[in-house]
């Protein structure tokens, strides 16, 4: 196969959102001779939805690098971006830092006015709102992405933008307004306006806050609307198996406490990335518990921990459950 054939294919592919055959044959025209920074982003996204995270880096690392070279500041700090960004999700919270100093460090330097400010300032917020948990501070930074989105006219960053502050809102207790914009980031999502990865993350984000609200409705409505997306994404990895974890979580809710471990199941045994696991793991742990199997409970509660997902509440509750009250 040509390179050109190869690389035809992929960028076909990846329109066509068939993210497996996207990465394999975008893998194989870098192997004939290294891809330009642009179809670098194509293959380092390819990846991070089929499950390959440590080949996504390198691809955007490299596209940083390709950008750097060109002069082209604004694009390499947007790949500086997903790799502080996507880092930060895993919980790679050093690594995280460093590309979110070294990416801002950048446009300082070069005193470029891009989208790309907005985006880092996603990543700030995020951090006041995780790690410091300051969740006014974390909105108003939000906010200020918000503006740089509307500046610029960036979905994308629109739709990060008001899906963090709707977050920040349900965490200081002003929830009505939150749900206000959590509903409205799905609008856009919904009708197709939104990339891929940040429609995945959008979805996700809000079940969990409807969940965490105990919004059953708007779980169970947006769980539905993530299992029809997922089904148009061939080859999917990341959302595909946290779908199906909150299917479990709302089959539980409704009491089909066998169709939700049957689901959980599922997300265990297809899928490999360890902090899906540790959610799937947990959830098993949770529905093990229920059924009154606490020596099973506890080994899913471990292994969940062991995948850097916090047991809790349901370890708490798998002492009480066992006499262990101390």
């Amino acid at each position: 196969m040509t390179l050109a054939v190869a690389l035809d294919r992929g960028r076909g592919a990846f329109e066509a959102h068939a993210w497996g055959d996207a990465f394999a044959q975008l893998t194989v025209a870098d192997r004939d001779s290294p891809l330009v920074p642009a179809d670098l982003e194509l293959a380092a996204t390819a990846a991070y939805l089929t499950g390959h995270d440590l080949e996504s880096d390198g691809f955007w690392t490299r596209a940083h690098r390709g950008w750097l070279g060109a002069g082209e500041a604004a694009r390499a700090a947007g790949c500086g971006f997903w790799l502080s960004f996507l880092a930060l999700l895993r919980g790679d919270v050093a690594h995280s830092t460093g590309w979110l100093a070294r990416t801002q460090r950048l446009l300082d330097e070069r005193q470029v006015a891009c989208v790309e400010q907005g985006y880092l300032l996603i990543v700030v917020g995020l951090s006041e709102m995780w790690q410091e948990h300051d969740a006014q501070a974390a909105y108003e930074t939000f906010s200020k992405a918000a503006a740089i989105a509307e500046r610029f006219g960036d979905p994308d960053l629109t739709t990060f933008a008001r899906l963090s502050m709707g977050e920040a809102l349900v965490e200081t207790g002003r929830t009505s307004e939150g749900v206000r914009l959590l509903d409205e980031v799905m609008v856009a999502v919904t009708a197709g306006e939104v990339s891929v990865i940040p429609a995945g993350i959008a979805y996700c984000a809000v079940i969990l806050d409807c969940q965490k609200i105990m919004d059953l409705q708007r779980a169970t409505e947006w769980t539905t609307a993530l299992g029809d997306w997922c089904d148009t994404q061939q080859g999917l990895v990341p959302f595909q198996g946290q779908c199906l974890v909150h299917r479990s979580e709302i089959l539980q809710l409704h009491g089909s406490w066998s169709d939700a471990a049957s689901e959980v199941q599922r997300a265990c045994d297809g899928y490999s990335r360890p902090g899906l696991l540790g959610m799937a793991f947990y959830q098993r742990g949770e529905l093990h518990r229920l059924r009154g199997e606490l020596e099973q409970a506890e080994e899913a509660y471990r292994q969940a921990a062991a995948r850097g997902h916090e047991p809790q509440p349901g370890l708490s509750l798998l002492r009480l459950a066992q006499g262990q009250v101390d």
